[in-house]
């Protein structure tokens, strides 16, 4: 799956306008942007959206179907250093429980934006 993201290669221009080159997303790109969509679409017990839910791990593997606890914890770092994502209470990376950040957020946005118009 090839989305514009950046990296090396020629520009391609349509239209006018320059386009970033396009790479190939690695498999733990891709469970980087699943642990993503899962914190972002988080819900209450009772079904109930909300923004300020913070997920224990266990609950990031029930809903992404990545069952390598250490693999969650390796993305939740990885997110972590970009900002779009924290643990609760902040600056603690024992904790087992975290957050998507609003960054987090604005950069799912742009993903999913992204894959739409790949």
């Amino acid at each position: 799956m090839a989305v514009g993201i950046g990296g090396t290669g020629d520009e391609s221009s349509e239209k006018g306008k320059t386009r970033a080159p396009v790479r190939k997303l690695t498999e733990s790109h891709m469970n980087q942007i699943l642990v993503l969509r899962s914190m972002a679409a988080a819900q209450t017990k009772d079904g109930e959206r909300t923004t300020q839910l913070h997920l224990q791990i266990e609950e990031i593997i029930e809903t992404t179907k990545l069952e390598d606890e250490k693999e969650i914890q390796r993305i939740l770092f990885i997110l972590e250093g970009q900002k779009l994502v924290s643990p609760y209470p902040e600056g603690d990376f024992t904790s087992r429980i975290w957050k998507i950040t609003t960054e987090g957020k604005k950069a799912l946005r742009s993903i999913e934006k992204a894959f739409t118009e790949a």
